[in-house]
């Protein structure tokens, strides 16, 4: 099968998302050639559709599978023009009624079929008019080779650590650890960004390192700024939990990094969260909007070394089973094969 596979990096960070796939399906026996648009958002996306137009012309693909919303905008055109079907991937959705939201809906009515990284953004898109029949879950994949419990753990100070990983912004709920951890004693919180492309926003570091202050914690507080590859896995391994409790947007990949490390995740029961994360199993559910509620379940799981210990197993057992990337890669290459199939059928009543 020759598929292209169109992404946008200026947008998200879903770039080694894609490259892992690629890699797979190579791997699988298909052809797959990645085209990615230029890092410099200066660069008009109208030049990127065509580039993709006469790609597409010289060399035809059997299918287009565009990740993120630009570069589906991007591929919609140019797959058309070559009469190839188009898979569409999100990566996240926009917010209601923005021009990103616009797009999003006619992209998954117009795509042939729409991959949904979890049951919640399944439902969000069929609220948006895409048809259910013609989107599949298919989640995002972690590198087991790379996240596993045994290894380098590192060093922590204070007896039990939470660890915040992600985005210095509005938004991402590191300001709702930090509001708690005076009623959770014992503890320690590091903040860290996994990598450098992730946003850090100096305004909000600003109010972040002022809040530790106000609630009497900052000697509790350890902001490591940017962490190598390299050093994410040890650092995750020596974490009680994985914090998430982001008011909007996503952890990303960052759950299942954390659980393939055999560390438990404390995360909102939202969104994708609510589907990797399984509560009482591989980590807790919480409602960070109740601080009094939220300091309570963390006592009281740290308090378990048996919960702790469990939850770390059950994590590494469900990311195997359900995230690993010989699975996504196998999911994703039966929807592809789904695709061809749907579309080899009007090409023979038309006597093609």
């Amino acid at each position: 099968m020759r598929i292209a596979m169109v992404s946008d990096p200026t947008v998200s960070d879903q770039d080694p998302q894609v490259t892992r796939l690629a890699a797979g399906l190579t791997g699988a026996g298909h052809r797959v050639t990645v085209y990615t648009r230029s890092d410099r958002e200066s660069l008009p996306m109208g030049e990127f559709t065509e580039f993709l137009a006469r790609r597409f012309r010289q060399r035809p693909p059997d299918l287009v599978h565009a990740h993120c919303w630009t570069a589906g905008l991007a591929a919609l055109m140019a797959a058309a023009d070559a009469g190839a079907p188009l898979v569409q991937t999100y990566h996240g959705l926009g917010a209601g009624q923005s021009d990103r939201h616009t797009i999003e809906r006619m992209l998954g009515r117009k795509a042939r079929l729409v991959l949904a990284g979890d049951n919640d953004e399944r439902d969000r898109l069929v609220r948006m008019g895409v048809p259910r029949g013609r989107i599949c879950v298919v989640p995002c994949g972690i590198d087991l080779n790379r996240f596993h419990p045994e290894g380098e753990v590192a060093t922590r100070g204070a007896r039990h650590r939470l660890l915040g990983l992600g985005p210095v912004v509005p938004g991402h709920g590191f300001d709702r650890i930090i509001e708690v951890l005076p009623a959770v004693p014992d503890t320690e919180l590091v903040l860290a960004t996994p990598n450098s492309r992730s946003t850090v926003d100096g305004d909000e570091l600003r109010r972040i390192k002022q809040l530790a202050q106000a609630r009497g914690v900052a000697d509790r507080v350890h902001l490591l700024g940017m962490v190598t590859a390299r050093a994410l896995p040890p650092l995750l391994r020596s974490a009680d939990a994985l914090m998430c409790l982001p008011r909007k947007g996503s952890c990303g990949t960052m759950p299942l990094a954390a659980m393939a490390c055999g560390t438990a995740v404390i995360a909102t029961g939202e969104g994708e969260l609510a589907d990797t994360v399984v509560h009482g199993v591989t980590g807790l559910h919480v409602r960070p909007e109740d601080p009094r509620g939220l300091a309570k379940a963390l006592r009281g799981f740290l308090a378990d070394p048996a919960m702790i210990e469990s939850c770390g197993v059950a994590g590494r057992d469900r990311v195997s089973a359900r995230y690993s990337w010989d699975r996504v890669v196998a999911d994703t290459d039966r929807v592809y094969e789904r695709v061809l199939a749907d579309e080899a059928v009007p090409a023979q009543r038309r006597g093609r």
